[in-house]
């Protein structure tokens, strides 16, 4: 198993989400970890959690990981926006590199919710990776 897949993983995430001109944008920018102090709305790319997915003929990992949202606007419409943005964007082909196959990518889940201070809007996407790494 090599798990450094999961860095031309998010590599790939972070090329194809900062190429969009539509969704570069609208967003104060796409980030790994966010620096203190940046305006809203913006993207993180978050955790991922592996499990192997092998069998007899290849070696995989699945792939479970989450893109982060967050809007200054207290109603749902730009989070919902650009989520759906992000979601169009995504597809298993466009996700392909040297080293890196993408056999499947599944959305799991997006759900928002305000965080503590009330006045931020946080909105979170979950997807499922199915990946063969390359030698």
């Amino acid at each position: 198993m090599t798990l450094t897949a999961l860095n031309l993983l998010q590599a790939s995430l972070h090329e194809l989400l900062s190429g969009n001109v539509e969704l570069a944008g609208r967003l104060s920018g796409i980030f790994d970890h966010v620096p203190e102090g940046m305006s809203l709305p913006y993207l993180a790319i978050g955790d991922m959690s592996v499990r192997d997915w092998s069998s007899k003929s290849f070696t995989g990992l699945e792939v479970l990981f989450d893109l982060h949202l967050w809007s200054g606007h207290r109603g749902n419409l730009e989070i919902r926006e650009l989520a759906d943005l992000v979601h169009g964007l995504l597809t298993p082909e466009v996700l392909q590199r040297d080293g890196l196959q993408v056999a499947s990518l599944q959305f799991i889940f997006f759900e928002t919710f305000f965080e503590t201070d009330g006045r931020i809007r946080h909105g979170v996407m979950r997807y499922r990776a199915r990946i063969i790494p390359g030698e």
